[in-house]
């Protein structure tokens, strides 16, 4: 019986301190806000959700994915970029940019970029961004010196 009792208070203390029998432990971010701000969004466990994004066929047929993802556990944002087929010989850059307004005028906030190699496919995202109620943001790319390519911008 003291042993029953002992193990009902060992799962009890465990479930309270966020522990999961089994081996898996409960996701919760490690950051929020600013704070998230320069970090790597997976390994911060900023589940996310995409805030509207596009689909590119290039006339190199490159074919990708960008979108900006947000995610409320962390209250930041990334850019992410999913590349079915890259078969060019360029490195390209996925950018994250915010700005904020400021009385009437929008001004340049933050940019993250992360490069990305020739001919890789595959999932890539931007370091965070703090996601503010008075900011704007919107995701670009650049392939080699071409010069960026963003999309809209979203709220």
């Amino acid at each position: 019986m003291r042993t029953a009792i002992t193990r009902v208070l060992l799962v009890i203390v465990m479930s309270v301190a966020g522990i999961v029998i089994g081996g898996q432990v409960s996701a919760q971010a490690a950051c929020n806000g600013a704070g998230c701000t320069g970090l790597d969004p997976q390994a911060q466990g900023c589940a996310a959700t995409d805030l509207g994004g596009t689909y590119y066929l290039e006339p190199s047929s490159q074919r990708y994915s960008m979108v900006v993802r947000t995610s409320s556990a962390c209250n930041a944002r990334w850019a992410r970029m999913i590349i079915d087929v890259n078969p060019c010989c360029f490195a390209r850059e996925l950018a994250v940019e915010t700005q904020r307004l400021v009385g009437s005028t929008w001004v340049a906030l933050d940019f993250r970029t992360v490069t990305i190699g020739a001919g890789q496919v595959g999932n890539f995202w931007t370091t965070m961004v703090a996601n503010r109620s008075d900011d704007r943001v919107r995701v670009c790319n650049q392939i080699g010196t071409a010069g960026w390519v963003c999309g809209g911008w979203a709220s």
